[in-house]
């Protein structure tokens, strides 16, 4: 049986700092968010990710949402 040797650790030199900085700074530089205007009260602030409403719409559907689980939850 032959022996296998551990290879050799690779150069950290391989790309130049110029490469790796241009990565960097596309890589942690902020996207631009799409706003549209909110379904119920149509101020501009819904996201793609936001069913189409704004924060403060968001979180009224949230809080209506568990103050009508509660509601609806077997009494003691």
């Amino acid at each position: 049986m032959e022996k296998t040797t551990k290879s050799q650790p690779l150069d950290p030199a391989v790309l130049s700092p110029a490469v790796i900085d241009a990565v960097k700074e596309h890589v942690f530089r902020p996207k631009p968010v799409s706003k549209y205007p909110c379904r119920v009260c149509a101020t501009p602030g819904a996201t793609d990710g936001s069913d189409g409403l704004c924060w403060v719409c968001r979180r009224l559907k949230i809080s209506a949402w568990q103050g009508s689980d509660a509601h609806d939850s077997p009494g003691e």
